[in-house]
């Protein structure tokens, strides 16, 4: 019976390293998405300007300006939370470590949720930024 236990304790650690595995891909994958969409959408709209609206209607220059002030945010929010996620990685190892010292220490891991709040800023912000951008470029079309 303590065999199939320890079979089962095994197969939990196995399907827990590919979970976590799966977790960090989907989160590299994520930032390096918002950073090429919103650094594409800064780009784009900075061309568009150029190209086809080099002259935009005064009522909706307020919304390019503040498309890509929200671009600017997403990709700063992005660039901030690798700087949190390599802090809560190092401050989940000191928890990890203290457990397996026995030591009691205090468990929260607060880079952490700064970083799942910087993810959702950033790609709130890469929405709402494209929302504002379409909404400049309907102003604007021939």
């Amino acid at each position: 019976m303590e065999n199939n236990s320890q079979e089962k304790y095994q197969t939990y650690l196995e399907e827990r390293k590919q979970s976590i595995s799966a977790e960090r891909d989907t989160a590299q994958q994520f930032d390096k998405a918002i950073l090429t969409l919103a650094a594409g959408a800064l780009g784009l709209s900075i061309a568009f300007i150029n190209k086809i609206a080099p002259s935009p209607k005064s009522c909706s220059k307020s919304f390019l300006v503040s498309a890509w002030i929200l671009f600017c945010l997403s990709l700063l929010s992005t660039l901030i939370s690798f700087l949190t996620s390599q802090a809560a990685c190092r401050r989940y190892r000191e928890i990890l470590d203290d457990d397996i010292m026995e030591k009691s220490s205090n468990r929260s891991n607060t880079a952490a949720s700064w970083t799942k709040w910087l993810n959702y800023f950033s790609i709130g912000f890469f929405i709402i930024g494209v929302i504002f951008l379409v909404i400049f470029s309907i102003f604007n079309l021939p």
